[in-house]
């Protein structure tokens, strides 16, 4: 019975050990940030891109370590906040990227190619639907994006533990949608111009998942971290309110699972080797015809590691 005692006992000692990760020395090596270090990776087109670790920058009193970047960015619709921060931090709590700018620039700027691939599809199928009815219309849409985002996304706690969720980015986007049919004859009821707003708030959690080796064309690393994030959004549209009209004019809420999927691979005194994205469409979305966006990687494919400050004076 005492033998049994004792290695349960163990067993519990060595699981609770297991469960939760090191601290701020653990972060340091997953994500080692020596100045002098560089990572190039390349995407799922063959380009390349090379982030170096430069000297830190001082924000409103605060210090943040920092990267550059090459070639740079030249269109915010390519922008990764997994991946491509400028400036962060490292704490006794988290791994955060200070990249609230950045993440609403690109937000916007996916929205905004998002929009005019729905804009072009409704105005085709307004015009053909008004055809066939014997009408001859012109349909202008007019719409604008605002994006606001917190101002860190956190990419790891310093104490994490496997299976264990946090919210690693919270935004809102607001796109406001004018449309107005010219040439339209007057229905009583039927407005020839109207606006619908749609407010979606975008919440991304983290999840440290498991251990995996890796291969890309760096080479095998063994025991990388592996980290999910996943993004579930919650949508509220607001129709046109009309005069005379009753129906349907409450606010629609709907909740969406799932929007993307993002994984990272980060392997120990490396860092960041793998990236893979995946993003889905809404039901509505794809009701109009449109596209899944491809998947978009990154895997590393050189790269150098600087000792930190400490290791040069050991």
């Amino acid at each position: 019975m005492l033998r049994k005692f004792r290695f349960a006992a163990v067993l519990l000692l060595i699981l609770g050990f297991s469960s939760t990760l090191m601290g701020t020395e653990w972060a340091n090596d997953y994500f080692p940030n020596a100045v002098g270090s560089y990572w190039t990776y390349q995407d799922q087109d063959g380009n390349e891109l090379t982030r170096y670790a430069v000297e830190p920058e001082e924000i409103e009193g605060d210090t943040y370590g920092a990267f550059s970047y090459e070639p740079p960015l030249k269109n915010w619709a390519d922008f990764e906040h997994y991946v491509q921060p400028y400036t962060y931090q490292v704490d006794d709590e988290w791994v955060a990227f200070f990249v609230g700018t950045e993440t609403e620039n690109a937000f916007k700027a996916v929205k905004t190619q998002q929009m005019e691939e729905i804009i072009s599809l409704s105005r085709e199928a307004i015009q053909q639907e008004a055809a066939a009815d014997g009408l001859n219309i012109s349909v202008e849409i007019d719409y604008d994006v605002k994006v606001e985002s917190q101002d860190y996304f956190y990419l790891l706690p310093t104490s994490a533990s496997f299976n264990e969720e946090w919210t690693a980015l919270a935004l809102n986007v607001t796109v406001s949608m004018t449309t107005e049919f010219k040439g339209m004859p007057e229905i009583p009821g039927v407005p020839t111009r109207f606006t619908v707003d749609t407010h979606t708030t975008l919440v991304e959690t983290g999840n440290v998942t498991g251990i995996e080796t890796v291969e890309t064309p760096a080479g095998t690393f063994k025991d990388c971290l592996v980290i999910e994030y996943r993004t579930n959004a919650s949508i509220t549209i607001v129709p046109p309110q009309i005069a005379g009209i009753e129906a349907d004019t409450e606010p629609v809420h709907q909740e969406q699972k799932d929007v993307s999927l993002t994984t990272l691979w980060l392997a120990s005194n490396i860092g960041i080797v793998k990236f893979v994205h995946n993003h889905q469409l809404s039901e509505e979305e794809k009701e109009l015809g449109l596209e899944p966006p491809p998947e978009r990687t990154l895997e590393l494919t050189r790269y150098e590691i600087q000792p930190s400050a400490s290791e040069r004076y050991e």
